[in-house]
């Protein structure tokens, strides 16, 4: 389990992070939505070990947690195989057994015939869907995401969320993914919290569970999603 526990991070005398207290259980998939500036990518740094507390107590119990970047970090002179192969051969995999999860995975994301590609040949969704191959390949038990999605089209986005969603379900990875576009996390999430702030608190993506106690920023992400679900209900 990951536990962070009265969490503060400073840089300087600016309070980044301010008491934040969060748990993710194995299996769990958890978004973290939030504006632009709002700390999300320096909590799922600190989630990753990258950076250290204030102060605060955090417990990382998985063996094997792996940070997904904005964008696909693709190795330009290497093609889309050996881009999956070679992180895998780093972590002791024998050449034939990396050969192996690399093809497995490039198929699941549907990009098998792409295989032998240079990434200048591929689209921006078919280079993040070549991230998330490499990714899933490696067999993370801890899935961070840091806005994959973010430099896409929104039909693209939702694809991607959903194609993302069937390889968590394949792999039960645990997942905490951030985002600032509601509708994204729908498809990729089981629950949702909301950083502002510094602070956090829940975002109940169920319309069901009305308006009361939300906070003008959280009002604002909620009118996007159900924006984003009428018209997907008339499209």
């Amino acid at each position: 389990m990951l536990e962070l526990n009265n969490i503060t991070l400073h840089f300087g005398s600016l309070a980044v992070l301010r008491g934040i207290d969060l748990q993710l259980k194995p299996g769990q998939r958890l978004g973290l939505l939030g504006p632009s500036g709002a700390g999300k990518s320096t909590l799922l740094r600190l989630a990753a070990g990258l950076l250290k507390p204030t102060s605060g107590t955090l417990s990382n119990s998985y063996r094997h947690p792996l940070l997904v970047f904005q964008e696909p970090r693709l190795l330009p002179w290497r093609r889309i195989i050996e881009n999956i192969e070679i992180p895998l051969r780093a972590a002791g995999c024998h050449a034939d057994e990396a050969r192996t999860r690399a093809m497995y995975w490039l198929k699941q994301v549907e990009l098998d015939a792409f295989a032998q590609a240079w990434p200048r040949e591929l689209s921006g969704g078919m280079a993040q869907r070549a991230s998330l191959a490499r990714a899933f390949a490696l067999q993370p038990d801890l899935l961070l995401l840091d806005e994959p999605f973010s430099a896409l089209d929104p039909a693209l986005r939702t694809t991607l969320a959903a194609l993302c969603r069937r390889c968590l379900d394949e792999t039960g990875a645990t997942m905490l993914c951030i985002s600032h576009h509601p509708h994204e996390l729908v498809e990729l999430t089981d629950s949702c919290l909301l950083l502002e702030n510094g602070y956090v608190q829940r975002f109940d993506i169920d319309p069901a569970a009305g308006a009361q106690g939300r906070s003008e920023t959280a009002d604002l992400l909620y009118r996007r999603l159900l924006q984003h679900e009428a018209l997907v209900a008339v499209g």
